[in-house]
């Protein structure tokens, strides 16, 4: 894909009057460019789920980003068409993008493993050209993922409702569409949970270094360890190892490290869990949902085609958080190599961080001014298509580009609204609106958290809420998966939330019947 100045201007008239499905996360242009670029690229395996259009705009580390709804439509219908005549076909597709997974995380510890201070411009150039084309083989499954996902929560939802409608049972449909859509896989976020707390539960046992741990700074637990615990020390040691990059983003690589980890194992001790019980219930989840779910198909006799397509979900799902790993890496590995690129053509890794990924191909012979990426931090908007990409900043007046593109609506008079229901229950609690996830923090217990859609970054306030409301979100959206594990209610996929809620409103989640009511505004 060339950087094609104009080409925004030029495609005006087809972006007017669109459909957007809007996600909003913590993105820069160079960690999106990964998945936009791999999403609309066109190859054989993708069955016809290649091309497209994407816009993202940027403010302070903030992406809101919009896929046409029509691609959504047409990729979604496709897996569908294929899923009539064969039960197989998210197995298969998994299946043809191994080869992807095997050259994708040997590169990354290939870069992590250079010394790329060594190596000269040229060279570090000819390696992010590497990296970034197979990144894009791991990366272009996502238009099937995400297509299909987007595209079919309401169309499942409908088909259940029908079944239970014909039975007598459409009471039932908040508690069972739930348990035939709950995630069968073990998610990468609940494995690393896991390993941490299996360290924890051995530190609780042990009496006086449990007291040790919660009466010390974490340095001084560090050479504690080090020097009394070893075994404790290299399962800690291990356990950086394997899951340094897991609190990553599409902007930040966090890096975590030893002391970040024994906090998180000082507040699990305070909090004064039981920890095996923990483990137990983050283990067995998904083999449990998988019986009931087994239970379910059999005892309502669903159609063999609605099987399929919730196989199809199941399967997605896992390949879905596997992609969101791989997103984690590509976020850690390419900002330490772009980081050392900037270094030698001027650029910090901020500056670095909003070009995309064919000027930064071309630093050797088109060198973008500091100005130009000064200005895209405090504002910009990138867009794809299957003839190019661009990046025009805050000067190009983005504001009326928005409003062209996306329109305007008054939310001011909504009082009540729905969506999808994700996970069972009714609570009545305070709005907390989160934006970004370096927000999540203002959340409190009891409270209600709204977002247009949450990530793992969000994981922390989710489980001090109440309940979940988010704009977006299809039956296996993070906050589906995650609410339903933490037991509490969740309606996703309402469209809006976000632009009728704020900080302080009282609200009421019946999530049972997917509705959101305002009962008194802050």
């Amino acid at each position: 894909m060339k950087y094609v100045k104009g080409i925004l201007q030029k495609e005006l008239p087809v972006l007017k009057g669109k459909q957007w499905y809007h996600q909003r996360f913590d993105g820069c242009p160079l960690l999106i460019h990964s998945i936009a670029h791999s999403e609309i690229r066109d190859e054989k395996k993708k069955r016809g789920c290649g091309k497209g259009i994407r816009v993202c705009f940027f403010h302070n580390h903030r992406a809101d980003w919009y896929i046409d709804m029509e691609d959504i439509k047409r990729i979604s219908g496709i897996i569908m068409g294929l899923g009539k005549t064969n039960p197989n076909i998210s197995k298969e597709l998994i299946a043809d993008w191994k080869e992807s997974y095997d050259t994708f995380y040997p590169k990354c510890l290939e870069i992590g493993s250079t010394d790329l201070t060594g190596l000269s411009k040229e060279e570090l150039i000819k390696l992010f050209d590497e990296f970034k084309e197979i990144g894009y083989n791991k990366f272009s499954s996502s238009s099937i993922i995400d297509g299909f996902a987007l595209g079919t929560d309401e169309i499942i939802a409908n088909m259940i409702k029908e079944v239970l409608e014909s039975k007598g049972m459409v009471d039932k449909f908040p508690e069972l569409f739930s348990k035939l859509s709950a995630p069968v896989h073990q998610s990468f976020i609940n494995v690393a949970e896991v390993s941490l707390l299996r360290i924890a539960l051995i530190i609780s046992n042990n009496e006086e270094l449990r007291n040790f741990v919660l009466e010390h700074t974490t340095d001084e637990v560090i050479s504690y360890l080090k020097e009394n615990n070893p075994d404790i020390y290299l399962l800690l040691e291990k356990h950086v190892e394997d899951y340094f990059w897991s609190r990553n983003n599409y902007v930040m690589a966090y890096n975590l490290n030893m002391n970040f980890f024994l906090k998180e194992i000082k507040e699990t001790l305070e909090n004064g869990h039981d920890i095996n019980e923990e483990i137990r219930k983050i283990t067995t989840t998904p083999e449990v949902n998988r019986k009931v779910k087994e239970e379910l198909v059999k005892g309502l006799r669903l159609d063999p085609y609605l099987v399929t397509l919730l196989t199809i979900s199941e399967d997605f799902t896992y390949w879905q958080d596997e992609r969101k790993k791989a997103t984690y890496w590509n976020a850690h590995y390419m900002l330490m190599l772009v980081k050392e690129i900037g270094k030698r053509f001027g650029f910090t890794l901020d500056e670095m961080k909003y070009m995309s990924h064919p000027e930064v191909s071309s630093l050797l012979v088109d060198l973008p001014t500091k100005q130009d990426m000064q200005d895209r931090i405090k504002l910009c908007a990138e867009y794809w298509s299957d003839n190019g990409v661009e990046i025009i900043t805050y000067n190009n007046n983005i504001e009326d580009l928005k409003l062209l593109i996306l329109g305007m609506q008054d939310y001011s008079h909504i009082k009540e609204f729905n969506g999808l229901c994700a996970s069972v229950g009714k609570v009545v609690g305070k709005v907390k609106v989160c934006r970004s996830a370096t927000e999540v923090g203002k959340v409190q217990k009891g409270e209600i958290l709204v977002a247009i859609m949450t990530r793992p970054d969000y994981v922390v306030g989710m489980k001090k809420a109440a309940a979940i409301v988010t704009n977006e979100g299809g039956i296996t959206s993070h906050a589906a998966i995650v609410s339903r594990e933490l037991g509490i209610p969740c309606v996703i996929g309402t469209k809006f939330a976000t632009k009728v809620l704020n900080d302080g409103d009282l609200i009421e989640v019946d999530a049972d019947r997917g509705i959101v009511k305002v009962l008194d505004r802050a």
